[in-house]
């Protein structure tokens, strides 16, 4: 499989177009950051070329974010909070821990697949410096995101359906093998498609985490 295309700075004024008839001026901002962050690098991106490709004013971008580390938090913010909705929204339909699982696996797939960008973006700069002064709130963030997973994992603990493990490291299990491939696909190592890896996974995941009905039924 061949490693994904970089958007290119060329390749950015359309999406700007897009987006000035349905967003805000910080929107817009957040879209153009991406597609040059993407193409050239958060170290070579000014704040006068997020600026130019969005079409912006400088007053309208400083009160939006004051600096270039603040884009960078408020893009990372965003993308992030993008991804946790399309997570979210999907999970409440499912009940029964077996889909909910697979559900997991599935979206969080499928919303990488469908944003290639902005999962490339989340997945190389976790740990970029300017993001530091804000890892508590982003820590924070995260525990309230997977609480409510948490909860619906541990009935499933005590009924005996999954395996007794710490919650917590359970649903490790769960996003761990996703996130490798992941990156698998990002370098071109992978000779699976999506629908195919999301496939394989949530089996090898469910028996991984799941006691094997036959124990269950010795208990």
């Amino acid at each position: 499989m061949s490693k994904p295309a970089r958007v290119t700075a060329s390749q950015i004024a359309p999406r700007i177009a897009s987006a000035a008839t349905e967003r805000s001026t910080r929107q817009r901002a957040l879209v153009a950051a991406l597609a040059l962050f993407d193409a050239q690098g958060v170290e070579a991106t000014t704040i006068d070329q997020v600026r130019d490709a969005a079409g912006i004013s400088v007053g309208s971008l400083y009160h939006h974010f004051r600096s270039r580390e603040g884009l960078v938090i408020a893009l990372y913010e965003d993308l992030l909070e993008q991804y946790r909705t399309a997570i979210t929204a999907e999970l409440v339909r499912h009940s029964a821990i077996r889909t909910l699982l697979d559900a997991f696996v599935t979206t969080h797939i499928g919303w990488a697949m469908q944003n290639p960008t902005a999962e490339r973006f989340l997945s190389e700069h976790r740990h970029h410096r300017t993001l530091t002064g804000v890892t508590r709130q982003l820590q924070g963030d995260t525990a309230d995101f997977i609480r409510p997973l948490l909860r619906r994992i541990k009935p499933a603990i005590e009924a005996g359906v999954l395996k007794p493990l710490p919650p917590e490291l359970l649903l490790s299990l769960v996003l761990g093998p996703v996130q490798t491939w992941l990156r698998m696909h990002r370098a071109g190592s992978s000779k699976l498609d999506a629908a195919q890896a999301a496939r394989k996974l949530s089996d090898l995941i469910w028996d991984a985490v799941a006691v094997p009905p036959v124990k269950r039924k010795l208990k």
